[in-house]
């Protein structure tokens, strides 16, 4: 997004109850959020349908088509935003106010945009010329061994958990081949409907990202839909120009760090549902209790303020990995080791202090939040879930941290 800067002061912080405040966006970029902001009762209305139905309900498909939020990392060549990730993060906060799984997915398909961003025109233009709304998920982590053919690669196998993949009409898939007698990694892009999908989403939380897995049957993938990691690693894919920074974004701490958004969403939507109750006057069921409603406990008060500033915490630091990722995107500069494990650090934590957060507010909530009607348990489930993602494993992140912090490696 290229539109002048609004002129604001200084950012004060983070009112929870309230919109964030993300520094100072663009009047495009503060359009968009306020775009996923409107969502937020749509969304909130459908959550329990795509926890039931593992897989979210069309209609906030076509609602985040509306929005103009599937082109977010679309290239501007192409009808896109070619958002930052400062933007990406307030955008998917709001979204995840309302659902946890559509914020997820919505980061999900912008990763894959970036992805599909690196290659070259002829495979751009296949994938947005007719339709710059077109979603693109992916799966990285496990590679899977493909074959090395004339012309590109041949696919056999499965990739599980595909988040987004019933409403993804492309997709990258983490594969592994031999050339020249060694092994090299990357992402083959192709069309979802090339493949078949296999029913193993089944999870506690999160349910509705419908993270299938997807299976390829001898499917051939042209060379141009290959994006090698070595070559990336070189910056090979990097393209010049303003519009063109999310061909700079590092790589794979690029790809993490939207996950933190749902979970920031998460935060909020129980903070405010938890609070609305509270100041509603519920009252406390205690013999041994002094006051008639929760709201007058010093306890309870403590437990909402030490919730709210977790919130706030898991908010700055996510926004200063943000910042990070879109400086390095606009000047093209790599990511020193440290910077890279503080990245990783700052979402573990991020994610940690959402799901203390959430836990301080249901022990002043009562139990009723975890009746089934009450959507808050299902928020609840769903923060359990995200947060435990490889993203945000504090235990190991941290370990990398504190060596390069000591001199150690």
């Amino acid at each position: 997004m290229t539109d002048t800067k609004v002129p604001s002061t200084p950012d004060p912080g983070v009112e929870v109850a309230g919109r964030p405040s993300y520094g100072r966006l663009t009047s495009g970029e503060q359009a968009l959020v306020a775009a996923a902001a409107d969502l937020v009762p749509l969304l909130r209305d459908n959550a329990d349908r795509a926890d039931r139905d593992r897989k979210l309900p069309e209609e906030n498909i076509a609602a985040l088509r509306d929005a103009g939020l599937l082109r977010l990392s679309v290239p501007a060549a192409y009808g896109g935003h070619a958002a930052g990730m400062r933007t990406l993060l307030a955008v998917l906060e709001e979204v995840g106010r309302g659902c946890a799984s559509t914020a997820w997915v919505l980061s999900i398909f912008y990763s894959g945009g970036v992805f599909a961003g690196l290659l070259g025109d002829p495979v751009r233009q296949r994938i947005w010329a007719g339709n710059p709304d077109t979603t693109l998920c992916g799966v990285i982590g496990v590679p899977v061994p493909v074959r090395t053919v004339e012309g590109g690669l041949v696919l056999d196998g499965q990739w599980g958990w595909a988040s987004g993949l019933h409403h993804a009409d492309w997709i990258g898939l983490d594969v592994v081949t031999e050339r020249d007698g060694a092994p090299e990694r990357g992402v083959a892009l192709l069309p979802t409907a090339e493949l078949s999908t296999r029913d193993t989403w089944h999870m506690a939380g999160m349910r509705g990202t419908g993270s299938d897995s997807v299976v390829a049957e001898e499917v051939f993938v042209p060379e141009e839909q290959f994006l090698s990691f070595a070559r990336s690693a070189t910056g090979a894919y990097r393209r010049g120009g303003e519009d063109e920074a999310l061909t700079r974004t590092p790589f794979p701490e690029g790809l993490m760090v939207p996950f933190i958004g749902s979970l920031l969403g998460m935060g909020r939507a129980v903070y405010e549902q938890i609070v609305e109750k509270l100041r509603a006057g519920r009252p406390v069921v205690s013999a041994a209790s002094l006051h008639a409603r929760a709201v007058d406990a010093p306890g309870v008060q403590a437990n909402v303020a030490d919730a709210a500033t977790l919130i706030d915490s898991a908010v700055l630091q996510a926004g200063r990995a943000a910042d990070d990722i879109d400086r390095a995107a606009v000047t093209g500069a790599a990511l020193t080791p440290v910077v890279q494990a503080r990245l990783r650090v700052d979402i573990s934590y991020a994610a940690r202090q959402i799901r203390q957060a959430v836990d301080l507010l249901l022990d002043v909530g009562g139990a009723s939040r975890f009746d089934l009607s009450s959507p808050v348990q299902r928020i609840w489930r769903d923060v359990g879930t995200a947060s435990r993602h490889p993203a945000f494993t504090a235990e190991i992140n941290r370990e990398r941290y504190s060596r390069l912090l000591l001199g150690l490696d």
